[in-house]
């Protein structure tokens, strides 16, 4: 089903307990980037499988489990649109169920990083990385924003709703044109988000000098193994990425 209110709840942070979110940040931005990187390398369906698997860890680890199931429900609609396109196009069943392992890897990988991260740690890994502090601050806030404008928009169709407005409507069509009177409210309250946002930073006098944290980050024995383990995986999708597409057929020869 098509949700796209739900697709959002990837932009969700948290900070669930459990041994992943006690990682040090810049660890679990390393294994973040690492399931981003891997899939990209080739489009190898034993690389994609394999890219896919090696998660299974990291969603016991982080015990995010609900959190990725919910994103891959919402994703559902572009999962089904990038099969049939891509068996379309390509004609080879194959490329498309690896197109579609390649999607789900990342989208898996973004609700764990998101599900055990809270947005000061993110700021605090790009910062690390020299990012320049206004890119660092904005990318923080639509974080931050995302998800409460999803928020907002739910309430506003609860509201609308009350008042016999009909939102669930069948088709498709007729579902996007109902919703878009509920968009004006939207804009005014983002709006004034933002003018609050704002009154905020100049009141605290926002760009004035470098900015200072109480909070430091170790190293410690677990993500010594998280590092590892992403070298290897590393390691192990470059080697599976050098394979030919035959290699899956040896068994069966």
């Amino acid at each position: 089903m098509f949700d796209p209110l739900g697709m959002l709840e990837i932009f969700r942070t948290g900070q669930l307990e459990s041994s992943y979110a006690r990682l040090n940040p810049l660890v679990k931005f390393i294994l973040f980037i690492t399931f981003i990187i891997i899939p990209l390398i080739s489009t190898s369906f034993l690389l994609q499988l394999f890219s896919l698997v090696a998660q299974i860890p990291l969603i016991l680890m982080s015990r995010s489990g609900r959190r990725v199931v919910r994103s891959l429900k919402a994703s559902t609609f572009f999962i089904l649109i990038l099969i049939v396109l891509n068996y379309i196009t390509t004609n080879n069943i194959v490329f498309s169920l690896s197109m579609v392992i390649r999607l789900l890897t990342m989208i898996i990988a973004s609700a764990i990083f998101m599900n055990g991260s809270n947005p000061s740690e993110i700021g605090d890994v790009l910062s690390k990385l020299r990012v320049p502090t206004s890119i660092t601050f904005s990318f923080i806030v639509a974080l931050r924003f995302i998800p409460v404008l999803a928020d907002d928009f739910m309430n506003i169709i609860a509201s609308q709703a009350s008042r016999g407005h009909e939102v669930e409507r069948s088709g498709f069509i007729r579902r996007a044109k109902s919703l878009l009177p509920l968009l004006i409210p939207l804009i005014v309250i983002a709006i004034r988000r933002a003018q609050q946002l704002a009154e905020a930073l100049e009141s605290r006098c926002f760009g004035s000098g470098k900015r200072t944290s109480y909070i430091t980050y170790e190293m410690g024995l677990i993500d010594f193994l998280a590092l590892a383990y992403a070298t290897a995986i590393m390691i192990t999708g470059s080697l599976l990425a050098t394979l030919p597409p035959e290699f899956l057929l040896l068994p069966f020869r």
